[in-house]
Protein backbone atom coordinates (compact mmCIF):
# COMPACT_ATOMS: atom_id res chain seq x y z
CA UNK A 1 0.00 0.00 0.00
CA UNK A 2 1.35 3.36 -0.70
CA UNK A 3 0.23 6.78 0.28
CA UNK A 4 -1.08 7.23 -3.16
CA UNK A 5 -3.53 4.32 -2.61
CA UNK A 6 -5.24 6.12 0.49
CA UNK A 7 -8.41 7.71 0.10
CA UNK A 8 -10.95 9.49 1.77
CA UNK A 9 -13.00 8.02 5.18
CA UNK A 10 -10.27 4.76 4.80
CA UNK A 11 -9.97 3.90 8.75
CA UNK A 12 -5.51 3.72 9.44
CA UNK A 13 -3.71 2.86 12.59
CA UNK A 14 -0.63 3.80 13.66
CA UNK A 15 2.16 1.72 14.67
CA UNK A 16 3.02 2.88 18.09
CA UNK A 17 -0.18 3.20 19.41
CA UNK A 18 -2.83 1.21 17.59
CA UNK A 19 -5.14 4.08 17.64
CA UNK A 20 -7.46 4.03 15.15
CA UNK A 21 -8.43 7.54 13.11
CA UNK A 22 -10.24 8.82 10.05
CA UNK A 23 -8.35 10.01 6.75
CA UNK A 24 -10.28 13.67 5.90
CA UNK A 25 -8.99 15.39 2.97
CA UNK A 26 -4.96 15.40 3.52
CA UNK A 27 -5.47 14.90 7.47
CA UNK A 28 -5.90 11.75 9.29
CA UNK A 29 -8.09 12.64 12.55
CA UNK A 30 -9.18 11.01 15.98
CA UNK A 31 -12.56 11.61 17.41
CA UNK A 32 -11.35 14.82 19.50
CA UNK A 33 -9.94 15.97 15.34
CA UNK A 34 -6.53 15.88 16.83
CA UNK A 35 -4.62 15.03 13.41
CA UNK A 36 -1.79 14.09 11.36
CA UNK A 37 -1.13 15.74 7.94
CA UNK A 38 -0.35 13.08 5.18
CA UNK A 39 2.62 14.89 4.10
CA UNK A 40 3.85 13.97 6.85
CA UNK A 41 4.15 10.50 5.97
CA UNK A 42 6.39 9.37 3.03
CA UNK A 43 4.59 7.29 -0.27
CA UNK A 44 5.52 4.04 1.82
CA UNK A 45 3.45 5.73 4.69
CA UNK A 46 6.39 6.04 7.01
CA UNK A 47 6.18 8.87 9.47
CA UNK A 48 9.10 11.60 8.02
CA UNK A 49 10.29 12.36 11.34
CA UNK A 50 8.71 10.30 13.74
CA UNK A 51 8.99 6.39 12.92
CA UNK A 52 6.91 4.84 15.44
CA UNK A 53 3.87 6.77 14.30
CA UNK A 54 4.42 5.42 10.76
CA UNK A 55 0.62 3.81 10.01
CA UNK A 56 0.50 0.07 10.46
CA UNK A 57 -2.79 -0.88 9.18
CA UNK A 58 -4.93 0.70 6.57
CA UNK A 59 -8.77 -0.63 6.39
CA UNK A 60 -11.79 -0.04 3.77
CA UNK A 61 -13.56 3.77 3.60
CA UNK A 62 -16.37 3.58 5.77
CA UNK A 63 -19.73 5.45 5.38
CA UNK A 64 -20.01 8.67 8.30
CA UNK A 65 -23.44 8.76 9.86
CA UNK A 66 -25.09 11.39 9.92
CA UNK A 67 -25.89 13.50 11.88
CA UNK A 68 -22.19 13.30 12.18
CA UNK A 69 -20.73 11.88 15.40
CA UNK A 70 -17.43 11.39 15.10
CA UNK A 71 -16.32 7.83 17.35
CA UNK A 72 -14.56 6.08 15.38
CA UNK A 73 -14.27 3.02 17.21
CA UNK A 74 -18.19 3.01 17.24
CA UNK A 75 -17.96 3.30 13.20
CA UNK A 76 -15.29 0.77 12.61
CA UNK A 77 -17.40 -1.51 15.28
CA UNK A 78 -20.69 -1.08 13.18
CA UNK A 79 -18.91 -0.98 9.68
CA UNK A 80 -16.63 -3.70 10.37
CA UNK A 81 -14.48 -2.29 7.23
CA UNK A 82 -12.10 -5.13 5.50
CA UNK A 83 -8.57 -5.14 6.45
CA UNK A 84 -6.75 -3.84 3.03
CA UNK A 85 -3.17 -3.81 4.19
CA UNK A 86 -0.85 -4.37 7.68
CA UNK A 87 2.60 -3.58 7.43
CA UNK A 88 5.10 -6.46 8.15
CA UNK A 89 6.56 -6.15 11.87
CA UNK A 90 10.26 -4.89 12.15
CA UNK A 91 12.44 -7.35 13.91
CA UNK A 92 14.62 -6.35 16.72
CA UNK A 93 17.12 -8.28 17.64
CA UNK A 94 17.96 -9.43 21.63
CA UNK A 95 21.34 -9.93 21.25
CA UNK A 96 21.69 -6.73 19.52
CA UNK A 97 19.50 -5.10 22.16
CA UNK A 98 21.14 -6.85 24.79
CA UNK A 99 24.90 -5.37 23.64
CA UNK A 100 23.17 -1.68 23.37
CA UNK A 101 23.98 0.65 26.70
CA UNK A 102 20.72 2.22 27.61
CA UNK A 103 20.58 5.39 25.92
CA UNK A 104 21.37 3.54 22.96
CA UNK A 105 18.73 1.06 22.77
CA UNK A 106 16.11 4.29 23.51
CA UNK A 107 17.75 6.07 20.82
CA UNK A 108 17.48 2.98 18.58
CA UNK A 109 13.62 2.12 19.30
CA UNK A 110 12.91 5.99 18.74
CA UNK A 111 13.76 5.44 14.88
CA UNK A 112 11.92 1.74 14.48
CA UNK A 113 8.87 1.42 12.25
CA UNK A 114 5.89 -0.24 14.49
CA UNK A 115 4.51 -2.65 14.72
CA UNK A 116 7.78 -4.61 16.14
CA UNK A 117 8.54 -8.03 16.91
CA UNK A 118 11.25 -9.12 19.18
CA UNK A 119 13.63 -11.91 17.84
CA UNK A 120 15.95 -13.91 19.32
Amino acid sequence: MKKSDIKEYMIVEIGYEDGRYLVMGNSIVDDELMEFSLDDFDEDLIHKKEKPYSISKVYEPVKLPLPLELNIEKIFKEQNPKLLWKRKPTLLSKAVLSRMKKSEVQKYVTNLVYPCVIVE
